[in-house]
């Protein structure tokens, strides 16, 4: 099943928005990174870690790294990593 869904997903232009959307997050985590860590003291850490889980799905996605094994497809299927931005 989660073979069927990952090639949906396994396309050039989902890997091209993951790889961009990974770049953008990541460069407003650097370049804002006073900014995120004073108004991130409030939220949840749960909420965060969740976010940052969504860019690493982003990089692992974008930069076309093939997942085998299916319990790790399944941790960092891109879908549920959407979900994090």
């Amino acid at each position: 099943m989660i073979q069927f869904l990952y090639q949906y997903v396994n396309k050039g232009s989902l890997r091209t928005l993951s790889f961009i959307l990974a770049i953008i997050l990541t460069l407003a985590f650097l370049f804002n990174f006073n900014l995120f860590s004073t108004q991130l003291r409030t939220v949840n850490p749960f909420l965060i870690l969740f976010i940052l889980w969504g860019v690493v799905c982003a990089w692992i996605h974008g930069i076309g790294f093939k997942i085998n094994r299916t319990f790790w497809q399944v941790i960092f299927f891109p879908y549920f990593g959407y979900l994090g931005f």
